[in-house]
């Protein structure tokens, strides 16, 4: 039998590493069900993320051919250049260890 590695969901992250991610994909400007995939998360949680994001100036809004674009306004690109920066600090700390992504390994009968 072949092992077959599966990725499984993303593991916990906090409020800011989510709006980080966020900003990093609008930064061009991107459709928001673009979004919704990428970051892994329903419709839902990322209206509650655009509402949160909007509220604090972090990203704006447009319509494009009836789609919703977001875009990272200058104190979003501010904000994810000060997130970059404290991340290089906490590995430059940490001696750049790096955790594994959590992986399941299966076996599959059918691969040949």
């Amino acid at each position: 039998m072949q092992k077959v590695t599966v990725r499984c969901r993303k593991p916990y992250r906090d409020r800011v590493a989510v709006v980080a991610e966020i900003l990093e994909m609008t930064r061009e400007g991107v459709q928001k069900t673009s979004v919704m995939y990428k970051v892994g998360m329903s419709s839902v949680m990322l209206n509650r993320y655009i509402w949160l994001m909007m509220n604090a100036r972090l990203v704006e809004t447009t319509l494009l051919n009836s789609k919703v674009v977001l875009r990272a306004t200058e104190r979003g690109k501010e904000f994810l250049h000060h997130c970059r920066e404290i991340i290089e600090l906490l590995e430059a700390e940490n001696g750049n260890a790096h955790r594994p992504s959590r992986k399941i390994v299966a076996q599959a009968p059918w691969v040949s």
